[in-house]
């Protein structure tokens, strides 16, 4: 058993990779959004009561016949104990430390996983960025995750981030990826680790979203020699449609929340990897819009269709209601009903004009659960605690079917087991 420490968590993206009972334990989330941890201990909560053969009592929860407290006090202490909801601070790394230490009770820990919040280094909103760059501590919170590595001399480690970070420089001018790698090489404790550092492309790996994320990879060399990537790619997949990926959910008009699976049958890829039998369908809710706003969306889907982008000045003049019509060009998007989606990010939770359904008819943004699908998030897999909160999460996560893949490289490469999907 693999025993796991999982930093910056959000809602669990990343986590759900190494939530296979049979090679991962998990002992610790550390995330400082409340919503984010609450979302954590409902899936906590989720594989208890999966391993007690009880999930009727969780779809009673994510339906609403119970509460929220009544869910939870069902659920044994040690388990909700595993979400540790602080940021991590030169003020809050002690506590952090003696929480996992509490849950690790003398087991050792063989791998950390997570990437710090990825805003500071992103590319949109850079400019604004670099005026602040002097004041943002979230550039150096890859310090704090060097600490977790020295005192805890894990197997290995998992850091994602944003493909921003290749280009992001330091105050000094230099770029910031190079002081990273060359920190996570000289770890202080009892040996270094090999590092391997790839831009990946999610969609190479079954997701049906074409989401680039940085990934850094770091193994101590007592386990070999391999590269990480060498081995992912045995695990490269097709991904379906968003059409396909789409065809069991119901039809949905804008403002509508419909909770109701279609008759259609979902294709195999949703039944292998998102809607498990029985699992009854939540949080399919959607955006209400102004007229203005659908006329445009009416646009911009039937474009699509076309295999077109509408630029936000070519739209017709009535339909124009911003004064600076020659920026932002592409803030109406739908996405690809015959292709892969374009990245979902949490900006999806301000609004979902970049995110506009493929259907014609149904005319508005994607629900919350329609978003979840795009990132492979599971139908079973729960929100907490509004429509914005989940949206903001849904957008910040690794695609969990990504995750699985990272999670089968390092059992059956790093460790040389055969691994088992329950």
């Amino acid at each position: 058993m693999l025993n796991i420490i999982d930093l910056f968590s959000g809602a669990g993206g990343l986590t759900e990779g190494f939530r296979n009972p049979l090679f991962f334990n998990l002992l610790a989330h550390v995330e400082m959004d409340r919503a984010a941890c609450k979302t954590l201990k409902v899936r906590d909560a989720y594989y208890y009561l999966k391993k007690s053969n009880k999930l009727d009592f969780y779809y009673d929860y994510i339906t609403g016949k119970i509460t929220h407290k009544e869910f939870i006090s069902k659920i044994p202490t040690e388990e909700t104990a595993k979400v540790i909801n602080l940021g991590i601070t030169e003020d809050t790394m002690d506590e952090i430390f003696s929480r996992i230490d509490t849950n690790a009770n003398g087991m050792k820990v063989h791998g950390i996983i997570g990437g710090p919040p990825c805003q500071a280094y992103s590319t949109i909103g850079r400019a604004r960025n670099d005026r602040n760059k002097s004041q943002d501590e979230r550039i150096y919170l890859y310090k704090y995750y060097i600490e977790f590595l020295e005192k805890y001399n894990p197997d290995f480690f998992v850091f994602e981030n944003v493909k921003g970070l290749l280009s992001f420089t330091d105050l000094d001018g230099s770029k910031l990826i190079d002081k990273i790698l060359n920190e996570f090489s000289n770890i202080k404790e009892r040996g270094h680790y090999k590092i391997n550092v790839k831009l990946v492309n999610c969609s190479d790996y079954g997701v049906p979203q074409n989401r680039e994320r940085l990934i850094i990879f770091g193994q101590k060399s007592k386990l070999g020699t391999g590269d990480f990537f060498n081995w992912l790619e045995e695990f490269k997949e097709t991904p379906p449609i968003v059409n396909e990926l789409f065809r069991d959910m119901p039809k949905v008009k804008q403002g509508e929340t419909n909770n109701k699976y279609s008759s259609l049958q979902p294709i195999e890829y949703v039944t292998k990897n998102i809607r498990t039998k029985n699992v009854p369908a939540t949080q399919n809710i959607c955006r209400r819009n102004n007229k203005n706003d659908l006329e445009i969306y009416k646009i911009v889907a039937k474009e699509k269709q076309k295999n077109r982008n509408v630029k936000y000045s070519d739209l017709p003049q009535e339909l124009i209601t911003h004064k600076k019509s020659n920026i932002f060009l592409d803030r109406f998007k739908a996405i690809n009903g015959k292709g892969f989606s374009h990245t979902i990010v949490a900006h999806i939770a301000k609004d979902g004009h970049y995110y506009i359904h493929p259907d014609v008819l149904q005319n508005r943004s994607i629900t919350v659960r329609e978003a979840a699908r795009i990132q492979t998030f599971p139908d079973d897999f729960f929100f907490e605690d509004s429509r914005t909160a989940a949206f903001k999460q849904i957008g910040n996560a690794v695609p969990p079917h990504f995750s699985k893949v990272i999670g089968k490289a390092i059992v059956e490469n790093l460790y040389g087991l055969k691994f088992l999907q329950t």
